[in-house]
């Protein structure tokens, strides 16, 4: 093989090895900073940012989804292939129009933003209202635990109730018992006093008619 067919097949092999150089020119969508790196992943250096509306040539592309370009200054690098449109965007279109179209488009712009703001403000309400629905379930369990702990209260306080009658009732009857007891042993000592009395009368009166004379 000659030298003119090596260095054919050569320059073919690093063109097949190239990305394609299609010299498409692409913008930046709308509201975003991005970044330009050195290479096709998140991983390689970043050298550089564009913005809404700048304009870079495009080079060529990867499957996985990154662009390389070259930026208005004349640096190449690689972006993420999602963030390029092919139509200017709004605010560049916006510049060039009459003010009576002007108007209307910034209007529209507006009307954008604030739907965007009120998504968000929905997004964010149905976060809370979610938490507060949980924060309510929880609620609604821990109410319940209250209403079965009154409950068991309620019954522990019926059953102290009842307790304090019967000993109050037991120490009614305890003490008339003793009282009973006490009555007894006291009818008892005065029936022996009694009964030592009249004994003692008995003796002395039958004293008496012994010592009596008998004439």
């Amino acid at each position: 093989m000659n030298f003119p067919m090596v260095a054919a097949v050569i320059v073919a092999g690093l063109l097949a090895a190239a990305p394609a150089t299609a010299q498409e020119t692409l913008y930046v969508t709308d509201q975003v900073r991005i970044t330009v790196r050195s290479g096709p992943s998140t991983g390689n250096k970043v050298t550089g940012t564009a913005v809404t509306g700048d304009k870079m040539t495009l080079l060529g592309a990867k499957p996985e989804g990154w662009s390389l370009v070259r930026l208005s200054n004349g640096k190449e690098g690689w972006v993420l292939t999602r963030f390029l449109v092919k139509e200017r965007p709004a605010v560049l279109r916006l510049a060039e129009l009459d003010p009576t179209n002007k108007d209307q488009a910034l209007r529209l712009e507006q009307a954008h933003k604030e739907n965007q703001r009120l998504t968000k403000e929905l997004g964010e309400a149905e976060a809370k209202l979610a938490e507060l629905q949980t924060r309510f379930d929880k609620l609604s369990a821990d109410a319940a635990d209250v209403v079965a702990l009154k409950a068991r209260h309620q019954k522990l306080k019926a059953q102290f109730e009842e307790q304090g009658k019967q000993n109050t009732e037991l120490v009614v009857e305890n003490k008339s018992l003793k009282f009973s007891g006490d009555l007894k042993w006291f009818l008892a000592g005065a029936g022996v006093l009694v009964v030592g009395w009249l004994m003692g009368l008995a003796l002395h009166r039958r004293k008496k008619r012994w010592n009596a004379p008998l004439y």
